[in-house]
């Protein structure tokens, strides 16, 4: 009986750390790559590892103008991260269509924060979108007044 007890109690506490690795793995942040969602969103190379795209979703408004949604998170835990941002519309055909927005405008973001950030197409023709995301250090010269392009 003693043994039966042993055994019982062995089986429990292996059944115990299982389920507790299990929702430990469940509940890390995976990063999901735009590729395998045929997300409209690129992030460059130098910032893959420093940003993490949670979402990106969109809609059509009731005054047939487009709505954009991205949600971005540093994933440094003790340093800012900066960065730049550009959204890009299409019409039917794939012509850009030209739009204020086309200007890279400045991310800040703290340790570990997590932003997002909201566009409006600037026609209704615009059906599709694409997002850049580049390294503010590395692009400073793309925009013409930091004080002006601050998007947050």
């Amino acid at each position: 009986i003693i043994q039966r007890q042993l055994q019982m109690k062995y089986l429990f506490k292996t059944l115990l750390l299982v389920t507790f690795s299990f929702l430990f793995i469940g509940c890390q942040e995976t990063p999901i790559p735009p590729i395998y969602n045929n997300w409209p969103i690129t992030v460059d190379a130098t910032l893959q590892s420093k940003i993490l795209v949670v979402n990106v979703a969109d809609r059509q408004r009731g005054d047939g103008l487009l709505e954009v949604q991205f949600t971005l998170k540093n994933r440094e835990p003790h340093s800012d991260l900066n960065a730049l941002y550009q959204v890009r519309w299409f019409d039917s055909n794939g012509f850009w269509i030209k739009s204020i927005t086309d200007t890279f405008m400045k991310i800040d973001l703290g340790p570990g924060e997590e932003k997002i950030f909201t566009m409006i197409s600037p026609s209704p023709k615009a059906l599709t979108y694409k997002i850049s995301i580049i390294d503010y250090d590395k692009n400073k010269k793309r925009i013409p007044n930091d004080n002006l392009q601050n998007n947050n």
